[in-house]
């Protein structure tokens, strides 16, 4: 399976996420890992596209936004996404959710985005850190997702 990691990071936190994702799955899976403003305008060559940003002003970044909304609309029919994003751990309605406003945008460009949409954590440190062991929950995730999306690619676990 061909899968593209799309990531937004401010501190450092979502790229070492998407890292462990496709450190996790590039011994069964051809995996690309780029930040987000590399999106590639052959995305749909992509079986699976998994989309993350840090959460900013209970939304994406401005600079994820901009990028998938750059996306030609159909552009990413027949491609399976999924999101994921950076937060404080806080209930939801009070932090917000870049990877709800990611998925939106994906649909639009025609993805099938595979809900729900997954959280990792980060400290309330400056600089914010991940939470200890979500870079480990992240590469789970991927595994996950991708036995969701294609089961005849999952590998063992």
């Amino acid at each position: 399976m061909n899968i593209l990691i799309l990531y937004d990071s401010r501190f450092g936190n979502t790229h070492r996420l998407a890292d462990a994702m496709g450190s996790a799955i590039s011994s069964e899976h051809s995996v690309t890992t780029r930040a987000i403003s590399g999106v590639p305008t052959d995305a749909a060559w992509f079986d699976l596209v998994l989309v993350g940003g840090p959460t900013h002003a209970h939304g994406a970044s401005a600079s994820l936004k901009e990028a998938l909304q750059q996306l030609p609309k159909g552009s990413l029919a027949g491609v399976h996404a999924a999101v994921f994003d950076t937060r404080f751990r806080m209930p939801k309605v009070l932090s917000g959710s870049a990877a709800q406003a990611a998925a939106k945008l994906l649909r639009r460009a025609g993805a099938e985005v595979v809900d729900p949409v997954e959280s990792f954590f980060v400290t309330r440190a400056t600089p914010p850190e991940l939470d200890p062991g979500e870079d480990t929950r992240a590469a789970a995730w991927a595994h996950h997702i991708v036995a969701w999306v294609s089961p005849q690619w999952a590998a063992p676990v």
